[in-house]
């Protein structure tokens, strides 16, 4: 049996190093400027947090249009009970090119948070966090469906 020299045995090493590499490796679909209707269509979105109610946890399915705006459940769990409220909205306030912004969701009568957004570049997720409301402490995420 003839044994292969060592810079062979280390170059094979390499190139099966890379074919496994570039197999793990995911093609974003990203191109150019995340826009208001790359957001279009059903996204799941899921809090959980401090709000004036106390602890809780939230899950609101929403339909946005091209405009960023839409209207769908709101799902609550938390020390004021349990609720579902249809009819939520939940509105892209702003977004700049990269993704980063700011959105709105009603939370019924009276009620609602301000999230600072960051939309992933293939635009498939984006992450909410509540900043800028007193006594709201709330974060979480949002996947398209």
């Amino acid at each position: 049996m003839k044994h292969l020299s060592q810079p062979v045995r280390i170059a094979l090493l390499a190139a099966f190093g890379m074919v496994a590499a570039l197999s793990l490796v995911t093609v974003s679909h990203a191109t150019g400027n995340v826009s208001k209707s790359d957001l279009a269509g059903n996204w799941q979105i899921t809090l959980g947090g401090f709000t004036g109610c106390g602890q809780s946890t939230e899950l609101a399915t929403i339909t946005l249009n091209a405009n960023g705006a839409g209207t769908g459940t709101l799902q609550t769990h938390g020390s004021c009970g349990d609720s579902s409220l249809t009819g939520q909205t939940f509105t892209i306030l702003s977004l700049k090119a990269n993704g980063s912004g700011t959105a709105g969701l009603s939370c019924g009568t009276g009620c609602g948070w301000a999230f600072t957004i960051q939309v992933s570049p293939d635009r498939s997720t984006f992450n909410l966090v509540d900043i800028s409301d007193p006594g709201n402490y709330l974060e979480g995420s949002a996947i398209h469906q």
